[in-house]
């Protein structure tokens, strides 16, 4: 059985002239939804073979801080930053590498790509995981509305 997590970034700072969007950071309250998440993860004893993530720096932050508690090797490609399902499918089934993957990735796609492969209706938010199991042992093998939701993690965080 192969397992898919999909984590979406955490809270970015506002938009501001001068600052590209691929350039924008976790704000504080992101910072704390990823540690959160980060945490339950480990006291839950969660590992991953493989991390996939969007080579913004948003999400280059939160791989960042999922890795201070996985320490799963992170493989970064520019590519992914604000991508289709399709897009996210293909990259999945060339480099998926092991049974379990977490996925860093951004809006709309990522929430697009949950809801093809399990025919759900969900839409992502920030720091928000999703745990998608598929009854195959290749990456190769996985198409639309072949998996499962197994859990959906939503971090509750308060800040100033």
């Amino acid at each position: 059985m192969l397992k898919l997590f999909f984590l979406r970034h955490g809270k970015a700072v506002r938009p501001k002239s001068g600052l590209s969007d691929f350039d924008r950071r976790l704000n504080r309250k992101g910072v704390a939804q990823v540690n959160q998440v980060g945490y339950i993860l480990r006291s839950e004893s969660t590992t991953f073979d493989q991390v996939i993530a969007s080579g913004a720096l948003r999400t280059r932050e939160t791989a960042s801080i999922m890795r201070h508690f996985i320490h799963s090797p992170v493989l970064y490609d520019d590519d992914l930053y604000l991508t289709s399902a399709s897009t996210i499918l293909s990259t999945i089934t060339k480099v998926g590498n092991g049974k379990n993957i977490l996925y860093v990735g951004h809006n709309n796609g990522i929430s697009d790509f949950v809801n093809l492969m399990t025919g759900e209706n969900l839409l992502l938010s920030t720091s928000m995981l999703v745990e998608i199991s598929f009854n195959f042992d290749n990456w190769q093998m996985i198409s639309a509305g072949t998996g499962n939701i197994e859990r959906i993690l939503e971090p509750d965080v308060c800040s100033f």
